[in-house]
């Protein structure tokens, strides 16, 4: 998968960013925020539909705290407030020689994303696939996060610029 930029402004927006003595703080945490929002939409989009549909609301985003001025990174996640729901006990912890589960408790969202094993009739164990939800959602919202975030700046230091 690849993703091309038009580059015709991009001396222009880059003098722009120069004169301006970089990007400020407040429109890379804007426009990161938008490009968040596009992936986290289109990942909720593809997450399976349970009974009680609290994995949906469930994933939130979250930012990085960097020391670097003008850089913001969000990560999607799953809310740690809900990991009373989230967690659920194993009846036969490490049986099926899955070290993840040693502990007694298996991480839903994970066994939704990845798969998990379960008994099969007849003796054995087969594996049961994951969605791969996030893997999915975000390679199909590579495009239109970057598209927005790249939107979002463009308007937002244009917005700054005016100020100034």
């Amino acid at each position: 998968m690849s993703v091309t930029f038009d580059t015709r402004e991009l001396k222009a927006f880059q003098l722009t960013i120069q004169r301006m003595g970089g990007i400020p703080a407040k429109v890379a945490t804007k426009a990161a925020g938008k490009g968040a929002t596009v992936v986290r939409r289109e990942v909720r989009s593809r997450i399976p539909v349970g009974e009680t549909g609290e994995l949906k609301r469930g994933i939130k985003r979250k930012g990085e705290r960097s020391r670097i001025k003008g850089k913001k990174v969000y990560d999607l996640m799953f809310d740690p407030a809900k990991n009373s729901i989230f967690q659920k006990p194993v009846k036969h912890p490490g049986e099926a020689g899955s070290t993840s589960t040693k502990g007694g408790h298996a991480y839903y969202p994970a066994s939704m994303q990845y798969g998990f094993l379960t008994r099969s009739k007849g003796g054995g164990y087969s594996y049961v696939p994951g969605y791969q939800f996030m893997d999915k959602g975000t390679e199909a919202a590579a495009a239109p996060a970057s598209q927005a975030v790249i939107d979002t700046a463009v308007k937002e230091l244009q917005n700054e610029w005016l100020k100034k």
